[in-house]
């Protein structure tokens, strides 16, 4: 992998870690929403893996729900910050490369990133979700909802890209549904928060591995 890229990621959040939070808080709804949609038939068992975690929040919500949760990243200082912020027993925090994941296989039920796909190079997308579902059968993925209307789009990109990396653009320029499909990954539920700023997909694995 790219050294530059490990570089570039952990300068940026190195910058926003003190004060993630409080950019992040008009999506605490959605993370209360991403939570409710894993299946809670077997709570006191459910591992959950949550990818990019950041500052720990959606790694809460699941946690909140009674579920046991690890949350990876590659960033110390956001990590440090989650660890802080932590008020449950059944969620740690372990800094991890999401493209070499330190876990067995189908170790976890359910494997999410939320806000984390936008943040990569395309390829490093790939080499995640490979190894998201090699690590779990169900996977869930959060991001922005890209607008199909050129106008549309364009506010939105042009919006987003006052905050987000270097890497958004690229994100924005692509289909969300056609990469999990390109990983054999199925969309199972479909739902949105802030209106339909965010999109949240539900999948699963439709078989062994990667096409191509």
């Amino acid at each position: 992998m790219d050294e530059k890229y490990y570089q570039y990621t952990r300068g940026f959040f190195w910058k926003w870690a003190s004060f993630y939070n409080f950019i992040a808080l008009p999506l605490i709804g959605i993370r209360n929403k991403v939570a409710d949609l894993v299946d809670e038939e077997y709570k006191d068992k459910t591992k959950i893996l949550d990818v990019c975690t950041g500052t720990g929040t959606q790694a809460f919500a699941f946690a909140k729900k009674g579920y046991e949760v690890v949350g990876i990243d590659l960033s110390e200082e956001m990590l440090q910050v989650a660890k802080k912020k932590s008020k449950y027993g059944n969620v740690r925090f372990v800094m991890a490369d999401a493209t070499k994941m330190p876990f067995e296989n189908d170790y976890f039920d359910c494997a999410c990133i939320s806000f984390g796909l936008h943040e990569m190079p395309h390829e490093v997308r790939h080499q995640v979700l490979d190894e998201m579902r090699r690590v779990s059968e169900k996977i869930i993925v959060v991001d922005y909802n890209i607008p199909k209307n050129r106008l549309h789009r364009w506010l939105h990109v042009s919006f987003a890209s006052l905050y987000e990396s270097k890497y958004y653009r690229d994100f924005a320029k692509r289909d969300l549904e056609e990469l999990l499909r390109e990983h054999d990954l199925k969309v199972v539920t479909e739902a949105y928060g802030l209106i339909d700023f965010v999109k949240i997909l539900v999948c699963e694995r439709e078989s062994a591995g990667r096409k191509g």
